[in-house]
């Protein structure tokens, strides 16, 4: 890899980890629906940095051809780089949904998994992420 590319990627999983410590922020015991919607956001782009940063990482060890999230998350988890390739798949579809959100059920549904499971696997990807 490159130095230029070296250094994005560095910078990259340095933004990502700047959009977890603020999606962490916005997780409160009780929020407002403009807040949760606020805390989406966060969870859309913390998680778009994630998986550009494991694209970085594989592209890095040779997989060049591999581009988009759920083949970048798949090559991810079957190489062992995350363990939880299902939530991962959770995550991309949940941002796939929010970008359509009109249903207040499946809002709920959503901000629910935010708060839970996403939240933390993305904060386990920060500890385990190779830098």
């Amino acid at each position: 890899m490159n130095q230029q590319n070296d250094i994005r990627s560095r910078q990259r999983f340095e933004n990502f980890k700047k959009a977890l410590i603020l999606y962490e922020e916005a997780i409160k015991p009780k929020l407002s629906r403009l807040e949760e919607e606020g805390v989406i956001q966060r969870f859309e782009y913390t998680f778009e940095l994630a998986w550009k940063c494991l694209q970085d990482l594989l592209q890095e060890r040779g997989y060049v051809e591999i581009r988009g999230p759920r083949p970048v998350i798949e090559q991810a988890f079957q190489d062992g780089i995350i363990s939880n390739g299902p939530v991962w798949l959770q995550m991309l579809k949940a941002r796939n949904e929010t970008t359509h959100l009109y249903d207040e059920s499946t809002f709920s549904d959503i901000i629910a998994q935010v708060r839970a499971s996403f939240l933390s696997t993305l904060q386990n990807f920060r500890k385990q992420f190779p830098q």
